[in-house]
């Protein structure tokens, strides 16, 4: 059984405190974008022009036009205090081996 008071996930659940619920704006809608290069083994430093095409669905979007950005090197997903988005720009603090994978994802929340 889903919880009370998360129509937005759960839209069948009326909410018990106040019915019908105005504080929430209905189900969320999410956009996902992706940006895919692959570390040279030499820089930190990612721009728009590094893309691999064939795999990204975007440029690298600022941080504030987005609701989550998550960072995988190698597959694994990388702690926020260790890389910087700016839009075109991505900033690793360490530069990762020759030819491990670089994946920015960007998850855009809005409500429908």
């Amino acid at each position: 059984m889903p919880p009370y008071g998360c129509p937005d996930i759960f839209p069948g659940q009326p909410c018990p405190t106040c019915p019908p619920c105005p504080c929430t704006p209905g189900l969320l809608a999410t956009t996902i974008y992706q940006y895919t290069t692959f570390s040279d083994g030499q820089k930190n430093m990612y721009t728009d022009a590094d893309a691999t095409p064939q795999l990204s669905t975007s440029g690298i979007i600022g941080q504030q036009t987005v609701s989550i950005v998550n960072l995988f090197i190698n597959g694994i997903l990388q702690p926020p205090n260790s890389y910087l988005v700016q839009p075109g720009v991505l900033v690793l603090s360490e530069v990762p081996a020759q030819g491990a994978p670089i994946i920015l994802q960007f998850i855009q929340i809005t409500t429908s």
